[in-house]
């Protein structure tokens, strides 16, 4: 794997969520099943960019994995958040720089690339700059399970 820094224009996502603890998530896989359920329902959402869902988590502050829940939304880039279907929300994310990385396979194994990312800013000259993440699918093989998605962490300098 290899680290970009980009730079992303602000952007909003409409979509559906949930708060789990990371052991409770590793155990119940409830992340999958929201994509599911948002794939479903991505047609409601009039405004949408494109039909790419992405996923973003948001770590509360001093996040522990631990002990604290963190938020994941399954959802979609949209060019305004004036119309949202029944039980979905829209979130709003500044401009950034962020450090990204393409992972290529299993879907199962997409923790590869977190893991990779984290040690890449601890090393580097970033550090994060905020406590969420995005990630954005670009394709999916259903016969090998394997995806190709680039994990991206809003970063500053040191």
């Amino acid at each position: 794997m290899k680290t970009t820094i980009i730079q992303k224009p602000s952007f909003m996502v409409v979509g559906v969520s949930l708060e789990t603890l990371l052991q409770d998530e590793r155990e119940q896989r409830n992340i999958p099943k929201l994509h599911q359920k948002f794939n479903e329902r991505i047609a409601e959402i009039t405004n949408r960019i494109n039909d790419n869902a992405i996923g973003i988590f948001i770590d509360p502050p001093n996040y522990s994995y631990k002990l604290d829940k963190f938020k994941w939304i399954a959802g979609v880039e949209v060019t305004g958040m004036d119309e949202l279907p029944e039980g979905m929300e829209a979130v709003s994310f500044p401009a950034n720089t962020y450090a990204c990385v393409t992972y290529k396979g299993k879907k199962n194994q997409a923790y590869q690339a977190y893991d990779y990312l984290y040690q890449w800013v601890a090393e580097s000259e970033y550090e994060l700059a905020d406590t969420y993440g995005v990630e954005h699918y670009k394709e999916y093989d259903e016969e090998t399970a394997e995806e190709i998605m680039d994990l991206m962490f809003p970063v500053k300098k040191k």
